[in-house]
């Protein structure tokens, strides 16, 4: 039975779309609240602007986790370096193919139509994809140590080049 534990935790570059938008709902709401006695109008204005900074503020720092534990790999999702979502649980036996990005390996799958997952830092450094059950991809920026126990447990569908 394989007793692998890893944890490894990847983060994206920071969304300076998210952050603006964050200051941009922010200072809209905070202007509709001086206005508020005015109007009805001001009052939803300063709702809806703060729960769009709120959303910002949530998407600006992004962060995902990966765990392989017993031949699952389990991905969380980190916003604001505070919250934590579950996205996906992947079973490594039902895994099609596993290959670093750009590798040979992953010739025959490239013009198939498959659901995108990205679970990346999008940078392109390290990025390796699985194709899972024949219904996703998945994208993930796996280190050394994360490519090297999916490949022992599953050397024939998991590849290091």
């Amino acid at each position: 039975m394989d007793q692998t534990y890893l944890e490894v935790l990847v983060a994206r570059k920071r969304n300076m779309a998210a952050a603006a938008g964050k200051i941009i709902g922010g200072i809209l709401a905070v202007f509709s609240l001086l206005l508020l006695p005015g109007s009805v109008f001001f009052a939803g204005t300063a709702l809806l602007s703060g729960a769009a900074a709120w959303l910002c503020y949530l998407q600006e720092w992004v962060e995902f986790e990966y765990s392989y534990v017993c031949r699952e790999l389990t991905v969380d999702k980190i916003m604001a370096r505070s919250r934590r979502k579950k996205q996906a649980d992947y079973q490594i036996d039902k895994v099609e193919i596993g290959a670093p990005e750009g590798s040979y390996c992953l010739d025959a799958y490239r013009n198939k139509n498959y659901a995108v997952k990205d679970y990346g830092s999008r940078t392109g450094t390290n990025t390796f994809v699985l194709y899972y059950e024949g219904q996703q991809k998945i994208i993930l920026d796996a280190d050394e140590g994360l490519v090297q126990a999916l490949h022992a447990a599953s050397p024939g569908r998991i590849f290091l080049k």
